[in-house]
């Protein structure tokens, strides 16, 4: 409850700021501009961003869930992640691939970890290629740069520590809990989770997960985000649908109401900015591409439930 206060208070103060800076009548550009003949190829890039994520999640599961259960599960995600305060629609999703596979949480949450590392690198060495391609790299634009590969590091030690440390880390948190109370906690929970993820950080494992990481992004969301301009005849440059995909998904990083509102308009406004561009006509283009994506996300996360319900169904009647 905390969470959600927390981020609509975020959200809020985010869509003050908005509607005090920008004129609402920037929304009248739009009118008689939109190629309604975009929206469905907007819709499949959409539907096509989900095959390498899904693809990803499959092998990061080593294979214990079939490709149609990564498939559906990850658009229920996403699209709940849209409605749900604080990414609600991954733990939905880890709670339907659990029903699935069987697979304890905790071996589902250290695989999502995973994952969250690889976007968050993936976004980063998008964003600052992009950013050095179009000649953009001055100081004032690589803070956000600089404060994200901060917590890369962070994760990569965390990772690290866990692959090649495990006994002295396993001694200390050993310690830890013994110092709270929870020592038997611990050795029943936790403990054969934790050699079990230093296991599978070890050999080839990571690999093909790691491969898909950058046509996620490169192939499925950037092409959204290039599309929603030609969507309302704002056209964009591919290396600036790249900035804008990697200031968007730094945006919604930040805790806020569900799906990032105020906080994504404002992330995008920033690239605008940085590009020499109109900033009101960024407030026109971030909320296009947040409504779309809403709109698609959400209908397709429907579909893929009717689905879930539908195949599992059948398995509960056999």
């Amino acid at each position: 409850m905390r969470k959600l206060i927390f981020g609509i208070l975020v959200s809020g103060i985010a869509v003050y700021f908005l509607s005090k800076n920008f004129d609402l009548t920037e929304f009248e550009r739009l009118e008689g501009k939109i190629n309604w003949w975009i929206f469905p190829l907007l819709f499949l890039s959409n539907l096509w961003a989900f095959i390498p994520f899904s693809i990803r999640w499959y092998y990061l599961l080593e294979k214990k869930i079939s490709f149609a259960q990564a498939f559906t599960t990850a658009i229920i995600g996403v699209g709940l992640n849209m409605v749900l305060p604080a990414r609600g629609g991954d733990l939905v999703r880890l709670i339907m691939n659990k029903r699935d596979t069987e697979l304890p949480l905790t071996h589902l949450f250290s695989r999502i970890f995973l994952e969250k590392v690889m976007d968050l690198g993936s976004v980063v060495v998008i964003g600052a290629a992009a950013l050095f391609y179009m000649g953009l790299g001055q100081s004032k634009n690589l803070n956000l740069l600089l404060i994200s590969t901060l917590v890369i590091v962070g994760m990569i030690v965390g990772l690290i520590l866990v692959r090649y440390f495990l006994d002295p880390l396993r001694k200390m948190a050993k310690t830890l809990f013994s110092i709270i109370g929870k020592h038997g906690l611990y050795e029943e929970k936790l403990d054969h989770h934790l050699i079990e993820f230093s296991s599978f950080l070890k050999g080839d494992k990571l690999l093909k997960p790691v491969l898909y990481s950058i046509p996620t992004w490169v192939l499925g969301y950037a092409v959204s985000y290039y599309l929603a301009g030609l969507l309302i005849d704002m056209p964009l440059k591919f290396p600036e649908a790249l900035l804008f995909m990697f200031l968007g998904g730094m945006g919604v990083a930040i805790p806020s109401a569900p799906s990032g509102i105020g906080v994504f308009h404002a992330a995008i406004i920033s690239g605008f900015i940085i590009l020499g561009r109109d900033p009101g006509e960024g407030l026109v283009y971030a909320t296009v591409v947040h409504l779309t994506q809403f709109i698609i996300t959400t209908s397709l996360a429907l579909v893929a439930y009717l689905y879930w319900r539908l195949t599992h169904g059948k398995k509960t009647k056999q």
